[in-house]
C-alpha cells in the first residue's frame, strides 16, 4: 500500500503487518529522492532509519513525516551527521 505526501513523497508498506519497503523522501537540497534502503518498522515513534543514493554514494538517515514545517505533510530525508557521508549535502551546497 502506498501513502502518498505532498511534493511527490509517499511510503511504501506491506501487509499484514505493514511493514516499511519503500518511498519517496524531500532531502535536505529540496530534490525528492527514491529511498535506496528503508527499515521495516520504525526506531523510534517519529522516525525510520533508512538511506538514499546521492553523487554516486550511499547516505544514512533517517525518514519522518515533517508535519510542523509543511502544512502539507512531507516525507523528509534527514542524514546522520556522524556517519559516512553525512555531511555531503552540505559539501555539495556550500554557504558564504
Amino acid at each position: 500500500m502506498t501513502t502518498d505526501y505532498a511534493h511527490g513523497t509517499c511510503l511504501i508498506t506491506r501487509m499484514p503487518c505493514s511493514t516499511f519497503v519503500g518511498g519517496k523522501a524531500m532531502c535536505p537540497d529540496g530534490r525528492v529522492r527514491t529511498l535506496k534502503r528503508i527499515a521495516m518498522t520504525a526506531d523510534t515513534f517519529f522516525s525510520i532509519p533508512a538511506s538514499v543514493s546521492y553523487q554516486g554514494k550511499t547516505v544514512a538517515g533517517f525518514v519522518s513525516v515533517d508535519t510542523l514545517n509543511d502544512p502539507n505533510n512531507v516525507v523528509k530525508f534527514t542524514p546522520y551527521a556522524y556517519r559516512k557521508h553525512g555531511d555531503i549535502f552540505i559539501r555539495s551546497f556550500p554557504t558564504k
